[in-house]
Formats: C-alpha cells, sequence, structure tokens
C-alpha cells in the first residue's frame, strides 16, 4: 500500500501518524484527522509550521496530540503576523512554553472543550512572550 500525501509530508518532519488503537512512541500521532482538517483549511504551508512549532522546539517534540496541533494551529490562524514576520521568535517562545504542562491544565478543565481551553492558554503564553509592552519614555 503506498502511503498518502499527507503520510509523505509527515516523513519529511520525522513524524509518523499511528493507528489510534496502538500506544503513541515519540515523534508518533493519532492526530490524522485533525491534521486533514488543518491541512484542507489552511494548506501544507501552515500545517508544516504548526507541526515545527512543536516538533523543533526544546520541550514539546513529542506533543503530538491533536488537541495540541489544532490549538497551535488556531492560534497561528489567528496570529499570521508572528508566523511571517517573526518566525524565529515565535519558534524561541515555544522553547519556553511546556505544551505538556497547559495540555493537562486544559484537560483538567474538562467538560469544557480541551483544544479550545488550551488554545487560549497558549495564546496568553504566546502574547506575553511575543507582544510585551514596550515601557513608556518619563
Amino acid at each position: 500500500m503506498s502511503k498518502g500525501k499527507l503520510d509523505l509530508l509527515l516523513d519529511s518532519l520525522g513524524i509518523k501518524l499511528v493507528p489510534v488503537h496502538r500506544r503513541r512512541a515519540p515523534a508518533e500521532s493519532h492526530a490524522r484527522g485533525t491534521m486533514r482538517e488543518i491541512r484542507g483549511r489552511y494548506g501544507d504551508g501552515h500545517l508544516i509550521f504548526v507541526l515545527r512549532c512543536i516538533r523543533q522546539t526544546a520541550n514539546n517534540r513529542d506533543e503530538l496530540w491533536s488537541d495540541t496541533i489544532g490549538a497551535v494551529s488556531d492560534v497561528l490562524a489567528q496570529r499570521q503576523d508572528w508566523a511571517l514576520q517573526r518566525p524565529s521568535d515565535l519558534l524561541g517562545a515555544f522553547d519556553d512554553i511546556a505544551l505538556a504542562s497547559l495540555r493537562g491544565d486544559a484537560v483538567a478543565r474538562r467538560p469544557w472543550p480541551v483544544r479550545a481551553t488550551l488554545r487560549t492558554l497558549i495564546y496568553w503564553e504566546l502574547e506575553r512572550r511575543l507582544d510585551a509592552p514596550t515601557p513608556l519614555a518619563v
């Protein structure tokens, strides 16, 4: 069976999709549906950058949960200026954010949707780092 376009794209990022009945290993994800949704809505470039924000940061390499991927995508779709104008600052900010901890906070707040809660938490953390107010001259 030949690989689909999504699987080939993920191969280039060192990510493998596995069936949900199988336990995830590092660099593996069950999030095929979420990735297809993102790819269909925003295209390959957006999906690649979302996954880079997760995979290419120090503490988040294996946070390939569907809620996390979706929440990062939602934030980057809302704040395209961060990705387009300051990609290295954005990746640096993700180095300082523990996505696993934020996801744990979002899961603890169920029955609210995890992706929506996580999106808010990620946005708040990024905004603090990337949109820091400039001090007024006195």
